[in-house]
């Protein structure tokens, strides 16, 4: 009786011929289930004109296909059907144009999908020269694709492969281990079999004298349901998730944005098509990480278009175009003060506290004052009306260079151009098209979404579009979205500060100031945002990599709303307090950083319930805002749903 063996490698040095199989034991795939490489064909097969129908549909038509030839195979005492008779019935029954072309496609799909097994490899590399290794493969592929698909993976260029669908015999039977026995002229106990199936490769080979190593096995769970509804695109993103292949999330937070920015990027390429726009600009800061994509995707699709980043913000742009509009300057100025003293009123015009101070006690109105809705913006309206010289001088400044900067950009260059950016009301496009003067056609925008009040005669349909919505339609992602549009902004920053003005220098170019936030929360958000591009880009890139440059042309948006949709509308105490440490929104000077929620206190809830609603209500993240205000015995509810029973309740008391 042998005694038993410390290790694998201990074990495969006892043996002159070791067998092993080849799909969970010497590879893996990058995949969570084998069916899941059906929708992948799918997605590249439809991309090469070789379906007709979707890829989704595929993959179901390829696992039925699958099972009616095998059941052909079985009445004909084979155990194993190959992958071209499973083709040419996709043909015969209308689903595919090009059997054979399918057949070969799926091979490089499976050999696009597997990397080693490292422990594997590295045990087999101990074996002598004298050991002989050959691998034995329940699967359709033919032994050239199998051997291909090794040769990858690094088990190296002179493989022996046995594969079921040649011999017409597998090892879930055993048959297959009686057929490797004599084609391989050695006795049962000469050989070690390695697998990880406690069936075909633990009891079939041992039925046959054959000793056997076993390894865990470790089956991904099923595809959920709720997930196997979406987007091919969002599935597949999902099944590599869960595959073994995957890399632990260093973060959490990538992973609720990853679908989200890669739909939103070819949604911008795509509305460059549709509307035959050829020079993109991405803005400063939302535009950072779709930039990144679109030049992957660029290089990867051949599309002709110019990408480049736009260093403009609400503060570079829209500012120095309301030179003409104080009052609208000062009730913008009023809404970011963000509960601050009115001596910071001026700020982000780069004017100081004291100047500032100057000019209230001049009007007699307390530096110290902080605005709320019993002073209203009165108080901020007189101060612009005091300061409207000084103010004007900075405006027109800043105009000046805010044109030269988009004039060494090349935006004010002849012809049309689509700037990309989060959305919502569509301001930075009104101001750039109030500041350079282009023609009304020249100048469109493509957002993550526009709301309702935004659609106007300077914004509409003809020069604007929104991937999740356009001007509020549809209203079921506007209310999601809604309830924690900020989430989208932090998930779209890039690490660098806001673009606060510009400045001239020396040589006559216009160079971008960047608005002086600070510590500890620029630290905290530079490193949040960090992680959440870097995390994004490497969803993308093993996407990228499983397609091999086959993307859809875009992303169901619900589809891209779905990792984030619970973080939106219902989310968990626990996300709300790791959100809750990241100071993310900027108010006008982008000096000065706040949290998403500020939590309203419980005697306030009870004592002010209305205008608790009206507060949670204009939250940037108003369902965050519900779940952190609301006690522990209360169960977590939508912002609509908070809204509901509070209107209820104050109905019942009135």
């Amino acid at each position: 009786m042998r005694r038993p063996h410390r290790s694998l490698a201990d074990a495969i040095a006892a043996y002159p011929v070791i067998t092993c199989d080849v799909f969970d034991t010497a590879v893996m795939r990058r995949l969570a289930r084998p069916e899941d490489l059906h929708l992948l064909t799918g997605l590249r097969a439809e991309s090469r004109g070789l379906l007709t129908c979707t890829a989704a549909a595929f993959r179901e038509f390829r696992l039925e296909a699958e099972r009616a030839t095998r059941q052909i195979a079985e009445t004909e005492g084979h155990d194993e059907v190959r992958l071209a008779e499973i083709c040419t019935h996709l043909a015969a029954c209308g689903v595919v144009t090009d059997p054979v072309a399918l057949a070969t496609l799926e091979c490089w799909v499976a050999r696009a999908v597997c990397a080693p097994v490292e422990s594997v490899r590295a045990a087999l590399a101990s074996r002598t020269g004298a050991q002989r290794l050959v691998f034995l493969s329940d699967t359709t592929l033919p032994g050239k694709a199998v051997a291909a698909i090794l040769r990858d993976c690094g088990y190296g260029s002179d493989i022996q492969v046995i594969t079921s669908a040649y011999t017409r015999r597998n090892k879930a039977s055993g048959r297959l281990f009686v057929h490797a026995l004599a084609a391989l002229e050695v006795t049962p106990d000469q050989i070690l079999h390695i697998g990880d199936d406690p069936i075909s490769d633990s009891q079939r080979p041992r039925a046959q004298g054959i000793a056997t190593w076993q390894l865990p096995r470790d089956r991904p769970p099923p595809e959920p349901e709720r997930v196997a509804r979406q987007d091919a695109l969002l599935r597949l993103a999902h099944s590599h998730r869960r595959s073994r292949a995957a890399t632990p999330a260093a973060s959490p937070l990538p992973r609720y944005a990853a679908l989200l920015l890669t739909g939103f990027t070819l949604f911008a390429l795509a509305e460059a098509r549709r509307r035959g726009i050829h020079r993109l600009y991405f803005l400063a800061r939302d535009g950072h990480i779709p930039l990144a994509l679109a030049r992957r995707l660029v290089a990867r699709t051949g599309q002709t278009v110019e990408l480049q980043y736009l260093e403009v913000s609400r503060q570079a742009i829209t500012v120095p175009a309301l030179v003409d509009d104080l009052p609208r300057l000062a009730e913008m100025a009023g809404d970011s003060l963000l509960d601050r003293p009115l001596r910071h009123a001026l700020s982000f015009l780069g004017i100081t506290e004291a100047e500032t101070t100057s000019l209230l006690r001049d009007i007699e109105i307390d530096p110290d004052l902080r605005l709320s809705p019993a002073t209203g913006l009165d108080p901020i309206r007189r101060l612009f009306a005091a300061g409207q010289d000084l103010i004007g001088e900075r405006l027109r400044d800043r105009h000046a260079t805010a044109m030269a900067y988009l004039r060494q950009t090349g935006f004010l260059a002849p012809g049309k151009r689509l700037i990309v950016d989060v959305g919502w009301r569509g301001s930075t496009q009104k101001a750039l098209a109030s500041l350079s003067g282009l023609p009304a056609g020249d100048l469109a925008g493509c957002y993550l979404g526009l709301w309702s009040e935004a659609l106007g005669p300077d914004l509409n349909p003809n020069n604007a579009a929104g991937y999740l919505f356009d001007f509020g339609h549809p209203r079921h992602r506007t209310d999601a979205v809604r309830d924690g549009y900020a989430l989208l902004e932090l998930f779209l920053s890039s690490p660098r500060s806001p673009v606060s003005h510009y400045v001239m220098r020396d040589d006559g170019t216009a160079e971008p100031v960047y608005a002086a936030e600070p510590e500890p929360g620029r630290s905290i958000r530079q490193q949040a945002v960090t992680a959440i591009e870097t995390g994004c880009r490497e969803e993308f890139a093993a996407l990228d990599a499983l397609l091999d440059g086959c993307w859809p042309a875009e992303l169901d948006p619900d589809a891209a709303l779905f990792d984030m949709a619970g973080l939106l509308t219902r989310p968990k105490r626990g996300e709300v307090a790791g959100l809750n440490t990241i100071p993310f929104i900027h108010g006008l000077e982008g000096t000065h950083s706040v949290v998403a929620v500020n939590p309203v206190p419980l005697q306030d809830l009870v004592l002010h319930p209305r205008h608790t609603l009206r507060r949670i209500a204009n939250a940037p993240w108003r369902a965050g805002a519900v779940r952190a205000s609301l006690p522990w015995p209360l169960p977590d509810m939508t912002y609509a749903d908070f809204r509901h029973r509070m209107e209820r309740l104050l109905a019942l008391v009135r």
